[in-house]
């Protein structure tokens, strides 16, 4: 029913009024009233009364407005009245309250009522009692305050997701939801700059609104910079339209709210870092929903966001510290237990593993193989091309060793040039000779350093558990003990471990412990042997050869101690001793009146990889006063072979001294023609072995005769050593060998029996 009807009880209507003093009373109170009360006889459907405030609405007098019909009044159909009449009949008696949208008929203004209808039995008819109310102002706040709810219910939702959410990304979509699902809006967005661009970009959405292809710009002198979102990003201020379609700064974007129903928005930037970083927009599908209470809602979701940013930050500050401070730790770890240069395990790492694979072993009672391998030569490498060309051959080497086991085996590197593989999984003798000879393959192929191409072998002892040993221990000690022997077969093998080796590796370090205090002791000393020419028998030149006598052990024969020497690296300073005194000798020998003859010297691999070699013999002749071309040093074609490049220059500069060269052994180190050719020498020494059966044997026949025509051709001195009977003589004489050498000439001997010998003629 219309809020706008009322009804007055007519003149001569048929109800029993009552006494007229009382009837009159009652007029005057429905009168007094200040809401439109109304009368109806729902029987006959006419107004019985109207009060005074109801005929203040329509703007009439009562006697018009009793005489209209209720339907008129009501603005619906007889019909419709009767029918809502019946509904209030059958409550019998019970008023029923409905609110009604409406117009207000005098001022012509929509607003909510609250109308209340009473059905009253006066014997065969029915009254309705009618009284209307205005409640717009009343309906008003509590819609407000609705929405306020919503808008606080969304606030709260936004709590609960800043929670959540664990990332930027999340935290933004965790905040749209919050806003439609708790505040029942129609859509939020959280839009952010486009940092290549003046662009807005859509970092998260809720609700059917789709702003991904809406230009929104931050630019104030852009057509799209005015809206809501750019507004509010720019001035760093909510920016609110109540009435999105007819907002004229919202022209641009009208389409969208047609498609999506949008009535209201509202934008607040939130910020990070004390600069604004974005915007969140909440839509309505009704105009005036944002006050300034929704507003400050709206802002408080935002300053949220803004807290819940920082608190990101500061997670993910925190997050990287840790993650730096466990990154620390475990490199911390990985440096502990790994060799920095080649990432292998180190020493503790590989004991703790060998520990761990010993003890499975046993439990599985499996064998398995230790591996020491030692790099030949490689301080000599190391201190000749400097320690950078070092690191990058053992770099070089620990990826050839790693590629030539699998990958349940273990390679670790000790220090230095000293490596070890663990065959594990039941590894017998068999498999350990199999890898050794994988390894020893793997370090086969040139190594370039510094613009040279260098060789490097190994040398590697093997031992086996458990009949080697049975614990971390003695396995090491064992294979350490294999690795020497290796290297007393000549290197570049490998040897499994005996008991008859250990005690003579015992034998060994007590040798090496005499040999360290020989030199300052002055147990060294020379022996010369002659060698003579074959045109005229006189003797020209003698070979320094080094001996020891030691107090405890005696006389110790050169080939027990010289390896050691070279080893142990003593064989520097030793070698220094040999030069000095042979050459101090044969400026004696000078001294006497003798012939000058060539004082010949051998040089260690470890003194030829001395860059200061030529200033120490320079310094040497110097302090003798012998005459440079009296000096002869000898190399063997190996020690060249090492690092042709590096060598040969250093042999130039020896000499351009005046020095002679010499290269010993020849015939074992496979030099080619073209390499011998290149190096700076004067004289080759046919090794003993292409001698010892001459002439006898055919192969070393040819050997030493085409040695004999190679050398003439280079025309270099040609000096045939081990010769000990005069068949072996006149066989070398006939091939035009220059000289000769041995105990046919003449045994190694003290200097003062050579000098009795030079003395005599100088013939032997």
């Amino acid at each position: 029913m219309g809020v706008q009807s009322g009804f007055v009880l007519p003149s001569g209507a048929a109800a029993s009024p009552p006494p007229g003093d009382e009837l009159q009373l009652l007029r005057a109170a429905m009168d007094a009233a200040s809401d439109p009360v109304y009368v109806v006889d729902a029987t006959n459907m006419c107004f019985l009364y109207v009060n005074e405030a109801a005929c203040r609405v329509r703007g009439i007098d009562r006697a018009a407005h009793l005489a209209m019909p209720p339907w008129q009044v009501s603005g619906v159909t007889r019909e419709e009245l009767q029918a809502l009449y019946g509904e209030v009949i059958a409550r019998k008696g019970e008023t029923v309250t409905v609110e009604l949208f409406g117009k207000n008929v005098k001022d012509n203004r929509k607003g909510w009522f609250e109308v209340q209808r009473r059905a009253l039995h006066f014997g065969e008819r029915w009254l309705i009692v009618t009284n209307s109310r205005e409640v717009t102002s009343r309906k008003l706040a509590e819609e407000s305050a609705l929405r306020h709810a919503r808008l606080y219910a969304a606030l709260s939702a936004t709590n609960e997701a800043i929670l959540r959410a664990r990332s930027v990304d999340m935290l933004y979509r965790e905040v749209c939801d919050a806003a439609v699902n708790g505040g029942r809006l129609v859509a939020a967005s959280v839009l952010v700059p486009d940092p290549a661009s003046e662009w807005m970009r859509v970092a998260a959405s809720t609700g059917p609104l789709d702003l991904r292809d809406a230009k929104i710009s931050r630019d104030a002198a852009s057509a799209f910079g005015h809206g809501l979102v750019g507004t509010a990003f720019r001035t760093g201020q909510p920016s609110v339209s109540n009435d999105f379609r007819a907002d004229a700064r919202m022209a641009a974007w009208h389409h969208i709210g047609e498609r999506s129903d949008i009535r209201a928005g509202a934008a607040v930037p939130f910020w990070r870092s004390g600069q604004p970083c974005g915007v969140l927009v909440l839509y309505a599908d009704r105009r005036k929903v944002f006050d300034e209470e929704a507003v400050r809602l709206v802002e408080r979701m935002a300053q949220n966001i803004t807290f819940a940013l920082d608190n990101i930050d500061r997670d993910e500050e925190r997050r990287r510290a840790e993650d730096t401070r466990r990154e620390a730790e475990a490199r911390i770890k990985y440096l502990a237990t790994h060799d920095a240069l080649t990432a292998l395990p180190n020493r503790i790492m590989f004991s703790e593993l060998l520990s761990h694979a010993i003890g499975g072993a046993r439990r599985a009672r499996h064998s398995l193989a230790l591996l020491f391998i030692d790099l030949d030569r490689f301080k000599v490498i190391n201190d000749s091309l400097g320690h950078h060309a070092g690191d990058s051959l053992l770099v070089t080497v620990a990826g050839r060793l790693k590629q030539a086991v699998r990958a349940s085996d273990v390679v670790a590197r000790l220090g230095g040039d000293e490596f070890v593989v663990l065959l594990a999984d039941g590894a017998d003798e068999r498999a350990a000779r199999n890898v050794a000879c994988k390894l020893l393959g793997a370090l086969a192929d040139p190594i370039p350093l510094e613009g040279e191409e260098c060789r490097v072998t190994a040398s590697i002892g093997i031992s086996l558990f458990p009949e080697d040993g049975e614990d971390e221990s003695a396995l090491m000690k064992n294979a350490d003990i294999a690795m020497y022997a290796a290297k007393d077969e000549g290197k570049n093998t490998f040897q499994f471990f005996s008991a008859a080796r250990q005690s003579r590796s015992v034998g060994s370090l007590a040798l090496e412990g005499q040999l360290r205090g020989a030199l300052d002791r002055g147990e060294f000393f020379l022996h010369y042997q002659p060698r003579k020419d074959l045109r005229t028998g006189r003797i020209t030149g003698v070979e320094a050869l080094l001996r020891w006598r030691n107090p405890a052990l005696g006389l110790v024969p050169p080939a027990d101690f010289i390896p050691l020497a070279e080893e142990t690296g003593l064989i520097v300073p030793i070698g220094q001793f040999v030069l000095c005194e042979a050459c101090s000798q044969a400026a004696a020998w000078l001294s006497e009146g003798l012939a000058p003859l060539q004082m010949a010297v051998n040089l260690s691999t470890r003194q030829l990889g001395d860059p200061e070699l030529p200033a120490q013999i320079s310094a040497i002749l110097t302090g003798t006063g012998l005459a440079p071309g009296q000096l002869e040093l000898e190399i063997t074609e190996s020690m060249v072979m090492e690092r042709p490049e590096r060598t040969v220059a250093l042999l130039n500069r020896i000499r351009d001294m005046g020095v002679r060269l010499a290269i010993d052994d020849f015939g074992t180190g496979y030099s080619s023609l073209a390499q011998l050719r290149r190096l700076p020498i004067d004289a080759l020494k046919i090794d003993r072995s292409f001698v010892r059966n001459l002439p006898d044997d055919d192969g070393d026949k040819a050997i030493a005769e085409a040695i004999i025509a190679m050398a003439r051709k280079l025309r270099l001195t040609v000096i045939a050593e081990g010769v000990e009977t005069q068949a072996q003589k006149e066989f070398l004489r006939a091939q035009d060998c220059d000289e000769i050498q041995g105990y046919h000439v003449q045994r190694p001997a003290l200097p003062e029996v050579i000098g009795k010998l030079l003395r005599g003629g100088g013939e032997a």
